[in-house]
């Protein structure tokens, strides 16, 4: 079930072209750090100085540096992150930390520090991701991050809500901002906090009846995330089978596929979408007739009334969708018979 929740949300990250955007660890003090009472390493000091140069090659020659440094860079690197004057260091600075993470966790109280106040909001965008990146272990950041769902730029609102669902369920004290940030003015924002609601799971149930209001945005990735949280959400999100159901009609073959797939994960309780997903069964693209077999394996016996649109669909020209009509038929039967639809019609004929 974890793997095809993967799957589910990878199809969508693909589908709405968003841009990505054990147990944790104790979260680390709120306190920012001090100076380091060591003396700073001369080469990581050069290094960070050349963040700032006007060539390209240097900088990127001093950003991969600071990266095989790794740990014994993390102080110099906060404290560049707060306080050099140049925007471009700090932006840099913080990013090398994300590369550097987890060793890099220390860094989580300045990270958010940095969210909180740093002026360029290129740098506070920097700061987002990478407190995303740390995932659970940036718990600490979640009020601070749902505080900057409210910034004023658009982009720094956008790596914010991936931010929090990127730390995953432990983020659902986040759930009503996100609701809100459903309604953003921005659909890059929007479509980045469905995603974040999906990511947090099951956690995030209250926020079904505004993920089916997103199923009608405007923009096509909005819609393909709101349906993939949907279906991450699971059975508990069953209110939404009907407008799911409608989506795999929907004009964007992304929509579609993530539809389909939400239905499955479902599960039994979208039994009403069983016609709908047969007929998608035809569907012009390959993948969302791939999906729709595959849903229909995931709601298992209730689906029985598709069996003859799976058993056609044995023949597909894709072996893919072959494949699964074949899991699928195999799901809601019991019997196994490969992919020959000879012998899955005359069996399906003796059962009438």
């Amino acid at each position: 079930m974890r793997i095809l929740l993967a799957l589910l949300l990878a199809l969508t990250f693909l589908a709405s072209g968003l841009t990505a955007c054990e147990q944790s660890p104790e979260a680390p003090s709120r306190e920012p750090p001090g100076p380091s009472s060591e003396t700073p390493d001369p080469e990581v000091q050069v290094a960070i100085q050349a963040l700032g140069d006007e060539s390209e090659d240097v900088r990127e020659a001093a950003f991969e540096a600071l990266v095989n440094i790794g740990p014994e860079a993390v102080p110099a690197l906060i404290q560049a992150m707060r306080e050099d004057e140049n925007e471009e260091v700090r932006w840099a600075a913080a990013t090398v930390l994300g590369e550097i993470e987890p060793e890099a966790v220390e860094a989580i109280p300045a990270l958010i520090q940095t969210l909180e106040e740093d002026e360029d909001k290129w740098v506070r965008l920097a700061a987002a991701e990478v407190l995303g990146e740390m995932g659970p272990d940036a718990v600490l950041a979640i009020p601070a991050l749902i505080q900057a769902l409210g910034d004023e730029s658009a982009e720094v609102r956008a790596y914010v809500a991936q931010a929090l669902g990127w730390i995953g369920p432990e983020a659902r004290g986040a759930v009503p901002a996100l609701i809100q940030a459903l309604g953003d003015e921005s659909g890059e924002v929007r479509g980045h906090a469905a995603m974040a609601l999906g990511l947090i799971g099951p956690e995030a149930v209250e926020a079904v009846p505004a993920l089916i209001q997103a199923m009608g945005d405007e923009e096509a990735p909005v819609r393909s995330a709101a349906a993939a949280s949907l279906g991450a959400i699971g059975p508990s999100a069953a209110a939404a089978v009907p407008t799911l159901t409608q989506a795999l009609g929907d004009e964007d073959e992304f929509v579609r596929r993530a539809a389909a797939l939400a239905l499955g994960f479902i599960g039994p309780a979208a039994v009403e979408a069983v016609p709908t997903l047969a007929q998608a069964l035809d569907d012009e693209d390959w993948e969302v007739r791939e999906v729709a077999a595959l849903a229909l394996n995931m709601i298992g016996p209730p689906a029985v009334d598709a069996v003859p649109a799976l058993i056609r669909a044995l023949a597909d020209e894709n072996d893919n969708v072959r494949t699964s009509a074949a899991w699928a038929l195999q799901s809601i039967t019991g019997q196994n018979f490969g992919q020959d639809p000879n012998i899955w019609q005359q069996w399906w004929a003796e059962q009438q």
